[in-house]
């Protein structure tokens, strides 16, 4: 099995909240606030040694760098290249650029098994394929059906790949919000 991840540049203006500080005195993360949300940026050695952490919180910074899908974690990790001090800055942003390496989100997998078929699971499934072709995922994100999920009282029974996240008494109103949930950003 290969191991492909997904990267895309990203820019973000906003407010440094602090540092995380491990061992003694290296900056492994840079909090910065854009907007109403907090972004931990992991800081290579090299950005460390030019960083003055003395620096206030609420100082305007504008950093670029790498964002990076981690398949085992389930989330993406943001990793600073460069960071500018802005005395006037424009409004915070986020911006991700596209992505460099494309690969394969995820897979849902569904029950097939006849008990979470009959409660509904036919549904689900198809409710899922509809859902991924609106936002456009049905390219990264695949459908696929399964054997028994040992949970057959609680169907139908989805598992979220690579999340490993299972639902169970999956009602197809309810799959907008677990594609949303674990396939956009």
């Amino acid at each position: 099995m290969s191991k492909t991840t997904t990267t895309s540049q990203f820019r973000l203006i906003g407010q440094l909240e602090s540092f995380v500080i491990k061992k003694g005195d290296k900056i492994k993360y840079l909090r910065m606030k854009v907007e109403e949300k907090e972004y931990w940026l992991k800081m290579p050695k090299k950005l460390r040694s030019e960083m003055d952490i003395k620096m206030i919180p609420g100082t305007w910074l504008e950093v670029t760098g790498n964002r990076e899908f981690k398949k085992k974690k389930g989330f993406f990790e943001l990793e600073a290249s460069q960071i500018k001090l802005l005395p006037n800055p424009d409004k915070p942003c986020v911006a991700i650029v596209a992505e460099t390496e494309s690969c394969d989100a995820g897979k849902i997998l569904v029950c097939q098994k006849s008990s979470c078929w009959k409660r509904g699971g036919k549904s689900v499934c198809q409710q899922l394929e509809q859902e991924l072709e609106q936002q456009g995922l049905s390219d990264r994100v695949k459908v696929k059906l399964t054997g028994c999920l040992k949970q057959c009282k609680k169907g139908p029974n989805v598992v979220i790949m690579p999340h490993k996240a299972r639902y169970c008494q999956v009602q197809p109103g309810e799959v907008d919000k677990l594609v949303n949930k674990h396939f956009t950003t």
